[in-house]
């Protein structure tokens, strides 16, 4: 059973950083699926050891999501698309969370942390090689040379957004469990190394996300050394922006074509990448709020076939890049309400447990990610395929480690 699924893990994470790689993420989700399945059959009362509220959460979520997982003209699509962003990424979690209720080192094994650390390092050393390469072929070379969905094996900046943060905070989780000096070494590399390539990449949501993560660590937990890196994090990326920003190469990378001075004369639709956003919210806001209940169907491009005439007026971009939005155009309001809800059930679980167990700092930099993963959705669609794993992947090491806890207790 581990060799399968390691092999099911390892093609997830592929998909998740590689491009081309949709095949993987159907192998990979399939043979979790059918792990999860068999172990039903096995012991069918096991879904009742883990959290009932995640479990009721759970039900409720997709009894709302499934009659808009058939939905004209194309029910073919928006099933598929209800598969691949929502009831595989649910069994995921489900998973995860009863291994790890069952082996209490689960998460810190080799089996679960070498595919997203060496997917991540495979995937970020071929697109920088890709990019330095370009800048000789060049003779120039620009602050957001690496700027480029195409010049490298990695699926894209925008669609390994949330990964990048998610595989940050973990291994930085990671760090401070482990106590074999070599491992705690590697592990702060893959956590460094990722927030790296956010800056790299020029991902001002992730590094927001990280400065604000990090403020909340350093004020809330009891724990000190987790306390001064939680601040020393956010205060050192506050800093390191700021110089960015002052210098040419900086600004360029962080602000690229936005253009602040017609932003702050709310001409949004003409204030570059924030201000389209802030356009676009407004103009799909209205449509949402004319019959709040329906939606479109799951999936963005079903979403964009239904509302063609307001992606016209909201400059073409196909979604509103706001995951909160998208989930109520595509499957009302009513759904949208149990979202938040479930992510702050998440949070609220995380704090409840580290906040009574300060030998217990992996669970902040979990709580860590999903205040970033929630800072990061109001700016982009990441509802869509593997942008939404790696929050499943949390919800599931918080549910096996509050059962764990509890059966601890």
């Amino acid at each position: 059973m581990n060799k399968v699924f390691f092999i099911s893990w390892l093609a997830i994470w592929i998909a998740i950083f590689f491009a081309h790689s949709k095949a993987f993420l159907w192998i990979g989700f399939s043979l979790l699926t059918l792990l999860f399945f068999i172990n039903l059959i096995r012991e069918p009362k096991v879904l009742l050891n883990l959290p009932k509220g995640a479990l009721i959460l759970n039900l409720i979520f997709l009894f709302f999501l499934l009659p808009f997982a058939f939905m004209p003209p194309t029910p073919v699509r928006t099933f598929e698309d209800f598969l691949k962003n929502y009831l595989f990424h649910i069994i995921l979690a489900l998973f995860l969370a009863l291994k790890l209720k069952d082996e209490t080192g689960f998460y810190h094994s080799s089996l679960f942390y070498l595919p997203p650390a060496l997917t991540c390092l495979a995937v970020s050393l071929h697109h920088l090689y890709s990019g330095i390469k370009l800048c000789l072929v060049s003779n120039h070379c620009s602050s957001t040379i690496f700027i480029a969905d195409d010049i490298s094996l990695l699926k894209g900046f925008n669609t390994t957004l949330t990964s990048y943060v998610f595989v940050f905070f973990f291994f930085l989780g990671l760090y401070f469990v482990e106590k074999r000096k070599n491992l705690k070494v590697f592990f702060l590399f893959i956590s460094f190394f990722s927030l790296f390539m956010e800056i790299v990449l020029g991902r001002r949501a992730a590094i927001l996300s990280i400065i604000f993560s990090g403020l909340l660590i350093g004020l809330l937990f009891k724990h000190k050394t987790v306390r001064v890196v939680g601040l020393s994090l956010s205060l050192g990326l506050t800093f390191l922006t700021g110089i960015l920003l002052m210098t040419p190469s900086g600004g360029n990378l962080l602000i690229r074509y936005d253009k602040v001075h017609l932003l702050l004369q709310g001409k949004y639709a003409e204030a570059g990448s924030f201000g389209e956003r802030i356009y676009m919210w407004q103009i799909y806001l209205k449509t949402a709020l004319k019959d709040p209940f329906s939606g479109t169907g799951i999936g963005w491009k079903t979403q964009k076939q239904s509302l063609s005439q307001t992606n016209e007026l909201a400059l073409r971009h196909g979604n509103p890049h706001n995951l909160f939005l998208n989930i109520w155009l595509q499957a009302g309001i009513h759904t949208l309400i149990i979202f938040p809800i479930f992510c702050f059930y998440n949070i609220f679980k995380t704090y409840k447990m580290w906040r009574f167990e300060t030998k217990k700092p992996f669970l902040v930099f979990l709580s860590g990610y999903l205040i970033a993963f929630l800072i990061i959705s109001f700016f982009f669609g990441t509802d869509e395929g593997t942008r939404f794993t790696p929050f499943w992947i949390t919800s599931g090491l918080i549910w096996g480690l509050n059962e764990k806890n509890s059966l601890s207790s």
